[in-house]
C-alpha cells in the first residue's frame, strides 16, 4: 500500500512540474489543464497491474525494433536528435526562462549634482526632442498651441513660474485637450504648494506612429494627478520623457540618473511606462539594477513577467489572444483565418502567437501568414491580395491602428454587412492596439462604417454600463471638464470621451500614487524598494478598484483576472461592447 501511495505521489509531482513547464512555455491555461489531465489519466491507468504489464511488453517490443532500426539508420537518428535539440533550445527554452534583451548598465552619478542637472533634452537627427522635461522643454510639438507652450517653457527656465503657468493655461484654451500643458501647469501648482511631494516620470514616444497613444497616456496621467492632488496631503509631480524614434533604454538611463540624484523633497520614485513591450524589454534590466519601479499601463508582451521591478496594468497578450480566438470561433463562426504580423515587433509577435495557439485545431486553420513591418504599411494592400487568395473568412491583424488603417482602406467592399465571418466578406479582428482612434488615418475613416472591424481592448468608457462606481463617474466628469468641449465635426474621443490608453494610464498613476501614499502615512522613506513592495501588496483584500477593473498584482507583476473586452465598430461608427471576460468589480472577484 505504501509503495502504491509513493507511486501516486511521484506521479502527482511529475504532473505538477510538467504543467508548470507547459504554462511557462505557452501561457495557455487551457492547454496546461489538458496536458495535466491527459498525463494524470495515463498514470492512473498504469497503476493497474494488467495495464502496466501490457505497457512494459509494448515498450520492450518497441525497444528491440528501435535498436535494429538505429543500427541500420544510425546517421539519420543522430541528425534527427540534434535537430530536435536545436528546435527545443530555440523555441521552448526562451519561453520557459525568458531572457531580457541585454543592455548596458547605467553609470550612476558620483557627484553632488541636483536631480535637475540630469533633466533636459537633446535634438535627434529627425528633429525630435529626446529626454526628460519638467516644463523646460516642449516634447509634443504636433499641436497648434506650440508657440504658447514654447513661450511658457522659456518663462519656466527663467524662473518666472506664475507667468509660465499662465501661458500653459492659455495654451489649453487654444487646444483644450493638450495634456502636456496641463501637466506642467499642475506641476507649478505642486511646486508652489510647498507640500510633501513625490515625482513620477511618464515615459512615451511622441512620433507619428504612436502619437495618438502618447496623447491618451498623458491625458490619463494628468487626470490621475489632478484628482489625487485634490484629495491628498501628499502631492504628485509628473515629469515627461520622450524616446522619440530612438532606443528607450537610453532615456531610461537618464531617468535613473535623475532619480539617484533626486532630493528627499520630491524624490523620483517610479516610471509610468513604457507603452510598448519592446521598450519595456530594452529597459527593464536597468530599472531592476537601479531598484526603480516601472509600472506600464499598456505593455502586454507574454515574456514580461517575473521581473523584480516591473508591473503592469494591462493583462498579457496570452489572455487577449485566447479570448479573441474564442470569440472568433464561437461567435463569428470563423474557420479560415489570414494572420498579419511583424515577427520583429515584440507586441505583434506575442499577440499573433497567442491567437494562433488558441485558434488552431482540426477544423480551424490559419490559411495564410503575411509578414509586414510595423510603421511601414505600404506593403499591406499587396499582402492583403495574397492573403485573400487563401479564401479566409477572417483576418486577424496583430499590429497597430496606424497600420491597419491601410488594410481597411484596401479591403474589398461587401455587398451586405455580415455579423458572422464568411469568405465572401471577411471580417477584421485585432488586439488592443487597434483601439487608439487618434492613430487612424483620415482616409480609413469611411471603412469604419463597414461594420467589419472587431478588436479586444483592456478598457472602454461604457464597460460599466449597469454598474455605478464613484471612481469612474469622477474620472469621466473631470476628463470632459478638462479636455472638452468636442470641436464641431470631430470625434468626441480625446475631448469628452477617453480612449482605453487614457483609462489605463489613469489607473497606473493612481495605483503608483496610492502605493506612495500608504508609505507616506506610515512615515516611511519613499524609496524605490519600498514603493515596489507597497505596489505588490495591492492584492487580495488590498486590491484596488480601478476604472479599468479590479487591480490586484500577482507575485510575477501581472494583474490577476483583469478584464478583457471584445469591441465592435458598427456601421454607424459607434463602438459597441460585445463581450467582457474577467473581473470588473472588486466585491465580486
Amino acid at each position: 500500500m505504501s509503495r502504491r501511495l509513493a507511486q501516486l505521489g511521484f506521479l502527482f509531482l511529475f504532473i505538477v512540474i510538467l504543467c508548470w513547464l507547459c504554462y511557462k512555455a505557452s501561457g495557455s491555461a487551457q492547454l496546461t489543464a489538458f496536458i495535466g489531465l491527459l498525463i494524470g489519466a495515463i498514470g492512473v491507468v498504469l497503476q493497474f497491474h494488467e495495464a502496466r504489464v501490457g505497457f512494459i511488453r509494448l515498450l520492450k517490443a518497441l525497444r528491440d525494433d528501435l535498436a535494429l532500426l538505429v543500427v541500420k539508420t544510425r546517421f539519420w537518428v543522430i541528425l534527427t536528435c540534434v535537430l530536435l535539440l536545436v528546435f527545443l533550445g530555440w523555441n521552448i527554452v526562451p519561453r520557459v526562462w525568458p531572457q531580457v534583451t541585454p543592455t548596458a548598465s547605467c553609470s550612476l552619478p558620483r557627484n553632488n549634482l541636483a536631480s535637475s542637472a540630469y533633466l533636459g533634452v537633446t535634438r535627434s537627427p529627425d528633429g525630435q526632442l529626446v529626454g526628460i522635461s519638467d516644463g523646460s522643454s516642449v516634447l509634443d510639438t504636433s499641436l497648434p498651441d506650440l508657440a504658447r507652450k514654447q513661450e511658457a517653457a522659456q518663462q519656466y527656465r527663467s524662473g518666472n513660474l506664475s507667468e509660465a503657468q499662465s501661458l500653459w493655461q492659455s495654451a489649453t484654451e487654444q487646444v483644450t485637450n493638450d495634456a502636456e500643458a496641463r501637466i506642467y501647469a499642475e506641476d507649478v501648482a505642486v511646486e508652489q504648494s510647498s507640500l510633501p511631494t513625490v515625482t513620477l516620470v511618464v515615459a512615451t514616444r511622441f512620433i507619428s506612429n504612436y502619437l495618438g497613444g502618447a496623447h491618451d497616456i498623458l491625458q490619463g496621467a494628468y487626470i490621475a494627478q489632478r484628482i489625487f492632488n485634490d484629495s491628498h496631503t501628499l502631492r504628485v509631480r509628473l515629469l515627461l520623457a520622450n524616446a522619440g524614434g530612438g532606443r528607450a533604454d537610453q532615456v531610461t538611463c537618464q531617468i535613473i540618473r535623475a532619480a539617484s540624484a533626486s532630493s528627499d523633497g520630491a524624490p523620483i520614485v517610479g516610471i509610468i511606462g513604457w507603452e510598448l513591450s519592446q521598450d519595456v524589454s530594452e529597459s527593464v534590466a536597468l530599472v531592476d539594477q537601479a531598484h526603480l519601479p516601472m509600472l506600464s499601463p499598456t505593455a502586454s508582451g507574454n515574456d514580461l513577467r517575473n521581473l523584480p521591478y516591473f508591473a503592469r496594468i494591462a493583462p498579457p497578450d496570452a489572455l487577449q489572444g485566447e479570448d479573441a480566438a474564442l470569440y472568433a470561433r464561437q461567435t463569428l463562426d470563423a474557420h479560415r483565418v489570414a494572420l498579419f504580423e511583424d515577427p520583429r515587433d515584440k507586441y505583434s509577435q506575442s499577440l499573433a502567437s497567442s491567437f494562433r495557439l488558441a485558434f488552431e485545431d482540426a477544423s480551424h486553420r490559419i490559411t495564410a501568414t503575411e509578414e509586414y513591418q510595423v510603421g511601414q504599411p505600404q506593403s499591406l494592400p499587396r499582402l492583403l491580395q495574397a492573403a485573400l487568395q487563401s479564401q479566409p473568412d477572417l483576418i486577424y491583424f496583430a499590429g497597430y491602428s496606424a497600420d491597419v488603417s491601410v488594410l481597411l482602406e484596401a479591403l474589398p467592399p461587401c455587398l451586405s454587412s455580415a455579423k458572422v465571418a464568411t469568405r465572401a466578406c471577411p471580417l477584421v479582428l485585432g488586439g488592443d492596439a487597434l483601439y487608439i482612434y487618434g492613430n487612424y488615418a483620415q482616409e480609413a475613416r469611411p471603412a469604419f462604417r463597414s461594420g467589419r472591424l472587431y478588436f479586444t481592448a483592456f478598457a472602454f468608457p461604457d464597460e460599466w454600463h449597469g454598474h455605478t462606481i464613484p471612481q469612474m463617474e469622477t474620472f469621466l466628469e473631470t476628463y470632459a471638464a478638462s479636455f472638452g468641449p468636442t470641436p464641431p465635426g470631430r470625434s468626441p474621443y480625446g475631448y469628452t470621451r477617453p480612449d482605453a490608453d487614457a483609462m489605463l494610464a489613469y489607473d497606473a498613476v493612481s495605483v503608483l500614487a496610492e502605493a506612495c501614499y500608504r508609505l507616506f502615512q506610515q512615515r516611511l522613506p519613499l524609496t524605490g524598494e519600498r514603493v515596489q513592495q507597497a505596489l505588490l501588496q495591492i492584492s487580495g483584500q488590498q486590491a484596488w478598484q480601478g476604472i479599468t477593473g479590479t487591480i490586484a498584482f500577482g507575485s510575477d507583476g501581472n494583474v490577476l483576472n483583469k478584464p478583457v473586452l471584445l469591441l465592435h465598430l458598427d456601421q454607424a461608427g459607434h463602438t459597441q461592447v460585445e463581450q467582457i471576460w474577467g473581473c470588473l468589480l472588486k466585491e465580486r472577484c
